[in-house]
């Protein structure tokens, strides 16, 4: 991959760094080498690119990016990978309006606009999101963060990380990239409200248990959210973040048969319930795990079907939902009860989806990917 060469500055900061930082720090994390005054990628430093869009101009000898501005009826160009021609000829290319796109192509370029280059689908973060490129000219700071933050949410996610979360996790991922705060830390205390919820559920303190549950799972989208706005993500933070989710919720689950047997609790469906819940999950996650291994991506991004499903499916967050509704009613049991139904429910669904996928005789893709 080629160095990045940032043309121009901007005195405005993005995510807690001045927008220098920011550019060196995303380039280096899309594959750039490093960043350059000699770069051979030349970059508008008031350009901001969606990751995707990035990687594959990184990847591009002779790509030239132009992006259209409608409010002026202009075209501009944000970027150029130099292909054989002197890096300063490239330079000199950025932020041209309305070029000519013949003498581009006689030049040896490839001159594009943003879906010439790329699609709309994002397989790491599953789900159609059209390629963009903002300049900090046309956009303030703010806007363009909360455009990067979108761009980082998932878009098949269960119904509390995707309708709830969103808007508060934007303004609390904005402090603490202010605050300097990492993703691990953000994922720490997380775990520490992991820890904090199991000992409420054990002791049958409900209330408390759930409100921090709940503050748990909005810091475990905190996190990743962070990550991916600062561009500090690591392997060791993404291992730290999905082993926590991977393990705790059996845990969970356990520390409320327990919190319910020491209030006084004592029905005959209680410890089925709890046999339901984690063997339910375990298998779940077996499934998921077999489809992606054999298909190469997601089980909830086969049909729309599993997409709708993984919103409301037996995990975490619909099951802390549906044992939240039922405690506040004063019937905790029957909540946890009402969970091993739904687990009852979800889990052969998605077993039925995986076999399915198995038997069928054309090829499986995401109907994201159409």
């Amino acid at each position: 991959m080629p160095n990045v060469r940032l043309v121009g500055e901007l005195p405005v900061k993005l995510w807690g760094h001045t927008l220098d930082q920011w550019q060196k720090r995303t380039s280096k994390k899309l594959g750039a080498n490093g960043v350059e005054p000699d770069g051979a990628f030349c970059l508008g430093s008031d350009w901001v690119f969606s990751a995707a869009l990035a990687k594959k101009l990184l990847a591009t000898p002779g790509a030239v990016l132009v992006v259209k501005d409608k409010d002026i009826d202009q075209e501009r160009i944000a970027a150029v990978h130099a292909n054989g021609a002197a890096p300063e000829t490239a330079e000199a290319l950025v932020n041209s309006i309305d070029p000519d796109w013949e003498a581009l192509k006689q030049a040896g370029y490839t001159p594009g606009y943003m879906d010439d280059f790329v699609g709309d689908y994002d397989h790491a973060l599953r789900k159609r999101e059209a390629p963009y490129a903002l300049s900090l000219f046309q956009n303030t700071p703010a806007q363009v963060e909360r455009r990067l933050f979108k761009g980082s949410y998932k878009g098949v996610t269960d119904l509390v990380t995707k309708y709830a979360w969103p808007e508060p996790a934007l303004h609390v991922t904005r402090l603490c990239a202010n605050l300097r705060l990492t993703p691990n830390m953000v994922t720490t205390a997380s775990l520490a409200l992991v820890c904090l919820a199991f000992y409420y559920f054990w002791i049958g303190a409900w209330i408390p248990g759930i409100v921090a549950g709940w503050a748990m799972t909005f810091l475990d989208t905190v996190d990743g959210k962070l990550a991916r706005t600062t561009m500090t993500y690591s392997a060791w933070g993404n291992i730290y973040d999905h082993g926590i989710d991977l393990i705790h919720p059996p845990f969970w689950y356990w520390a409320i048969y327990t919190g319910l047997i020491a209030t006084g609790v004592s029905h005959p469906w209680l410890l089925p319930s709890l046999a339901v819940i984690i063997v339910g999950y375990v298998i779940g996650r077996i499934t998921e795990g077999i489809f992606l291994r054999l298909y190469g991506f997601h089980i909830h991004v086969w049909r729309p079907i599993d997409a709708f499903m993984r919103e409301i499916t037996a995990r975490r967050n619909p099951n802390l939902l549906i044992f939240m509704i039922l405690a506040l009613f004063g019937a905790p049991l029957w909540g946890f009860i009402l969970v091993a139904l739904w687990t009852l429910i979800c889990v052969p669904f998605h077993i039925v989806r995986l076999v399915q996928a198995m038997a069928s005789r054309e090829q499986v893709t995401s109907f994201m990917d159409s």
